[in-house]
């Protein structure tokens, strides 16, 4: 009952996180009850698994920023360990990115509207493009079904897509952080 309870609370905030320079910053939504977060929770310990939690958004968000050409694809930035930040009530999520450099410059509207029409039918996924705070550059942000959030920024200058996530917000066990490589 009262964990029902935390989870009805936590469905009902938000977070604005700062993430590091290799971040874009953005709201990091509590996650709904129901959601497919639970495939990372251990039931008997509450141990979330941070290992398949980053391995999984590491996965999409190479996906997602290498949905471009191929064959154009000249560098890839992807940190091996992303950062904890915390959220609201002690709890914590698990931060990182992943940024793709192609031979040549993509033009943001047709990245945003391939990823978009990429993930048209997906039910795992849905889309919706935003402003940043200061209003002057739009992201497309991706919502996964476990309620991780992908921003997608797209560098056409520097000729790079840039992923960055934040994973819905947990609590984390006693000695869960310790080494400190997430």
């Amino acid at each position: 009952m009262a964990r029902n309870k935390a989870r009805f609370i936590a469905a009902r905030c938000a977070v604005v996180i700062a993430v590091l320079a290799t971040l874009v910053a953005g709201c990091a939504q509590e996650t709904p009850e129901g959601l497919e977060q639970m495939k990372y929770i251990d039931e008997k310990t509450d141990r979330v698994d941070l290992s398949a939690l980053k391995r999984d958004i590491m996965v999409t968000q190479r996906e997602l920023a290498s949905m471009g050409d191929a064959d154009g694809i000249v560098g890839i930035l992807e940190p091996a360990d992303g950062v904890l930040m915390s959220c609201s009530g002690g709890r914590h999520q698990w931060t990182g990115s992943t940024t793709i450099e192609y031979a040549e410059a993509p033009e943001q509207e047709a990245y945003f509207s391939l990823v978009e029409s990429q993930l048209a039918d997906s039910t795992d996924f849905r889309t919706e493009r935003v402003f940043t705070p200061d209003g002057r550059d739009e992201w497309l942000v991706v919502w996964s079904e476990d309620g991780t959030r992908y921003s997608i920024t797209v560098y056409t200058k520097m000729a790079k897509v840039q992923v960055s996530s934040s994973s819905w917000c947990f609590t984390l066990q006693p000695g869960q952080t310790e080494g400190g490589l997430f």
